[in-house]
């Protein structure tokens, strides 16, 4: 019996323990999930959900600096740049936002939910983006997976502010689970709304 209630012991610790481990990589895909939820159901609910293969990663450069950024941008298996020059790129990662330009060291970024900003030689854009991950090569290749991106430039800005107030509303809520959707579509949606005034 002894035995048995220590191998029983020893298994929960073992769980337990995995559990703390996976925690936050959990909350992080579900924060990811969850906002590409709210941008979807908001702005574009008739893009169903796919799966994507990602393009294949780039080689680094032999030393040269670039002149440019190459970018290549999807929204699952949707294109919606390939390789593509710009100048400029501005991301929001989940450490922070991150300007990058041609010559950046090389770095894999998971994005947060936000605005990404791009700067071409003649033109800006700006995008909604849910969660994904940025590949930043020092040959001045970006390669940017996005669960779901959209243009700022497509959002009604008086949708937007609806959204905004029943999110704020929610945030309010005293159920948790309420609260919680509330407070991730704000974590969204507030960024958006900033980027959308400048």
């Amino acid at each position: 019996y002894k035995r048995q209630y220590q191998r029983r012991v020893h298994g929960r610790s073992h769980r337990i323990h995995n559990f703390h481990v996976t925690r936050q990589m959990r909350a992080s895909r579900a924060l990811q999930f969850a906002a590409t939820r709210v941008l979807r159901r908001n702005f574009n609910p008739e893009n169903a959900f796919r799966i994507f293969d990602g393009p294949q990663d780039a080689v680094a450069g032999g030393g040269d600096v670039p002149t440019e950024i190459t970018l290549t941008l999807t929204r699952q298996d949707e294109l919606i740049y390939k390789q593509t020059a710009c100048q400029q790129l501005t991301i929001r990662s989940t450490e922070g936002e991150l300007g990058i330009m041609a010559g950046h060291e090389y770095s894999v970024e998971q994005l947060a939910p936000g605005v990404l900003d791009i700067d071409f030689e003649d033109k800006s854009e700006k995008w909604a983006i849910s969660g994904g991950f940025a590949h930043v090569n020092d040959n001045g290749v970006v390669d940017i997976n996005a669960v779901e991106a959209i243009p700022l430039s497509s959002i009604d800005p008086a949708k937007l502010a609806v959204a905004i107030d029943a999110a704020r509303t929610q945030a309010n809520s005293p159920n948790a689970f309420i609260k919680a959707q509330g407070e991730i579509a704000l974590e969204l949606f507030e960024p958006v709304e900033a980027a959308m005034k400048n």
